[in-house]
């Protein structure tokens, strides 16, 4: 006859050894967040990620970089005593890490501010090409929980600091995330594999002539993308049976206005980082 017994849960499954090979993280170059419940491509492959990078929503995944700073903060053990009796760990603090980028980015910084609050699985990328993040108990890695991310940092010049970008992670769960944290290693670049989207403007300067320009600044980015846009316009430009480009101008030809095509499609034609302002 079966009897279920109860065991301690803190030394159930508890042991000290290290691995034979200790893993050394390096210093982390990218995060990468996915919708809550999302997860980054199995296939282990540069072209799997960029392709995730330009797939339609909710499976898109979302890069940020590239990192050079790093300042952990909270994630400490909260203790407490009762009494004259012993002092006992009651729980973790809060773990909200910010993360300095090389380089300034308003549109950036304006598309993080958007997402206030927005339960995102965040992953982390370092140098060596490993990617962190949880074990669900499935054979894929799991994104780390977030409650939110939001943006920091100075917007201009002073005397002594150029202007700079932080993003800041919010764990939902810090404990959680140490008990069941996993690792993936690579074999390619990752984070030069990682194309984070742009917003654009397909902005028209007279009948079937167009330039496109970049939503937040408007930045004219025409010479980047016009001959490959006019190349692939049956495909990538909604509206138009052909087009051809020249001097900084798309000229197209069909009837109507024209748009671009979603992400995904772009990526197929060799167009990445750009999307569609909506």
């Amino acid at each position: 006859m079966a009897t279920d017994y109860r065991k301690c849960p803190g030394v159930a499954t508890f042991n000290t050894g290290s691995s034979v090979c200790v893993l050394d993280p390096g210093k982390i170059k990218a995060i990468i967040l996915t919708i809550h419940g999302h997860k980054i491509p199995t296939e282990k492959t540069a072209e799997a990620f960029e392709k995730a990078c330009h797939a339609d929503r909710p499976g898109r995944i979302f890069p940020i970089k590239t990192i050079v700073e790093y300042a952990p903060s909270g994630g400490e053990a909260q203790t407490s005593a009762t009494g004259y009796g012993p002092t006992k760990v009651t729980g973790y603090s809060a773990k909200n890490d910010v993360w300095t980028l090389q380089d300034y980015d308003a549109s950036l910084k304006a598309n993080i501010m958007a997402a206030k609050n927005v339960a995102f699985d965040a992953y982390f990328v370092d140098e060596n090409n490993v990617v962190y993040g949880m074990n669900d108990g499935t054979e894929d890695l799991a994104g780390i929980p977030l409650s939110g991310v939001y943006p920091g940092g100075q917007d201009w010049d002073s005397s002594g600091t150029e202007a700079n970008l932080t993003i800041a992670t919010m764990f939902k769960d810090y404990e959680k995330y140490v008990k069941n944290a996993d690792v993936r290693a690579y074999d390619f670049d990752v984070v030069d594999a990682l194309k984070g989207l742009v917003y654009v403007d397909l902005v028209s300067t007279e009948s079937n002539k167009y330039k496109l320009i970049e939503h937040f600044g408007k930045l004219d980015i025409t010479e980047y993308y016009g001959e490959l846009l006019a190349e692939n316009a049956e495909r990538v430009l909604i509206g138009a049976t052909s087009a051809s480009y020249a001097d900084g101008i798309i000229t197209t030809v069909g009837e109507g206005s024209i748009t671009l095509a979603s992400p995904s499609v772009l990526q197929e034609s060799g167009i990445t980082g750009i999307e569609a302002w909506v």
